[in-house]
C-alpha cells in the first residue's frame, strides 16, 4: 500500500522530501490515521464541523493524502485552515440578520464537506488506478473551487459596496446566492490562485509548462465559483419571509413555512456547490488534456 504517495513524481519540493521520509516508514498508514483524525478532531472541538462533517472531512483528507501525499495534504490544509479563519472573521462582522437568510451557518456538516471535498477524493483514486497529470489538475481544480467560492463568500459579505445579482444586476442582500461584489471577486480569484501555487509548489518542477498547467488549475477553480453564483442566482431555491418582508434560502423559520420566491424547491446550496465543484473539476482535467 505504500507504493500510493511514491507515483507522484519528486520535485524537489518539501512535500516530496516528506513523501520520501514518512511513506518509507512499514507503518505509515497507521500514522497517517492518526494525524488524519486528529485534525478532524480538533475541527470538531473547535466547532468548524459537526461530527457528521468531522467523519466526512477525515475521509475526504485521508483518501488523497495517502494516495497523493504531503502535497495534497498540504493543499487541503491550506483550503480548510483559510476557510476556518474567514468564517471566524466574517461571523464576527456580519450581521445577525445576513446569517438568518443563508441555508445554513456555523459548522458545517457532512453533506457540506462532501458537496466541496468529494471530487477531491474522487480525483485522487482515479491517480491511483492511472497517475496523469490530468487527474492531479482535477484535484485541484476541485479543492481550488471550494476555495475560490469559500473566499468569495467569506469576504464578499464583508463589501462595503452592495452586491448585486450576477445575471441581472440589480442590487440584492449581502448573503443571498447569485450576489457578487468586486471584492468577493477578487478574493475568489485569490482563492484559486493560492491552491494552483500550492499545487505547482507541492506537485511541479519550476518549467513554463507547469505554469501553464497551474493556470489550468485558477482557471478552472474560478470558474466553478462564477457557476456557484449563476446557478445560485438561477435555480437555487429561495423563499419569501412574509413577516420580515425578504428573501432568504431558508424554506422554514420559527416553525414557518416560507411559499418558493424563485429556483427549484429541491436545488439548495449544497447541490449548487457539488454541481459546481464537480463542474470545475471536469473543465480542468478536460483542459489538462488538451494542453499537456
Amino acid at each position: 500500500m505504500i507504493e500510493y504517495a511514491n507515483l507522484v513524481p519528486a520535485t524537489g519540493s518539501l512535500a516530496s522530501y516528506f513523501n520520501a521520509f514518512f511513506f518509507s516508514f512499514p507503518s505509515a498508514f497507521w500514522a497517517l490515521f492518526l494525524i488524519m483524525l486528529a485534525v478532524a478532531v480538533s475541527a470538531y472541538v473547535t466547532r468548524q464541523l459537526t461530527f457528521g462533517g468531522s467523519v466526512a472531512a477525515f475521509l475526504v483528507g485521508f483518501g488523497p493524502t495517502w494516495v497523493l501525499g504531503f502535497g495534497a495534504l498540504a493543499t487541503l490544509l491550506l483550503f480548510f485552515i483559510a476557510a476556518g479563519v474567514l468564517g471566524k472573521i466574517a461571523k464576527k462582522v456580519i450581521a445577525f440578520d445576513v446569517m438568518k437568510i443563508q441555508e445554513k451557518g456555523g459548522r458545517r456538516d457532512a453533506v457540506q464537506v462532501y458537496a466541496n471535498g468529494l471530487m477531491a477524493l474522487v480525483a485522487a483514486l482515479l491517480y491511483a488506478f492511472n497517475p496523469s497529470i490530468t487527474f492531479l489538475v482535477m484535484f485541484g481544480s476541485a479543492v481550488g473551487e471550494a476555495a475560490s467560492d469559500t473566499f468569495a463568500s467569506e469576504v464578499g459579505i464583508l463589501s462595503r459596496t452592495k452586491p448585486v445579482s450576477i445575471i441581472t444586476g440589480r442590487p440584492m442582500t449581502p448573503g443571498l446566492s447569485g450576489a457578487v461584489s468586486p471584492l468577493g471577486l477578487a478574493s475568489g480569484i485569490l482563492g484559486a490562485v493560492l491552491i494552483a501555487l500550492c499545487m505547482w509548489g507541492c506537485f511541479l518542477p519550476l518549467t513554463a509548462k507547469s505554469a501553464l498547467i497551474a493556470s489550468v488549475i485558477a482557471l478552472s477553480s474560478f470558474f466553478g465559483c462564477l457557476l456557484d453564483s449563476i446557478l445560485g442566482a438561477t435555480v437555487q431555491a429561495h423563499y419569501y419571509d412574509e413577516v420580515e418582508d425578504r428573501i432568504t434560502e431558508r424554506s422554514v423559520i420559527d416553525g414557518r413555512s416560507l411559499p418558493l420566491e424563485r429556483g427549484l424547491s429541491w436545488v439548495d446550496n449544497d447541490i449548487v456547490n457539488l454541481v459546481s465543484n464537480v463542474a470545475s473539476a471536469v473543465l480542468g482535467m478536460s483542459l489538462a488534456l488538451i494542453f499537456t
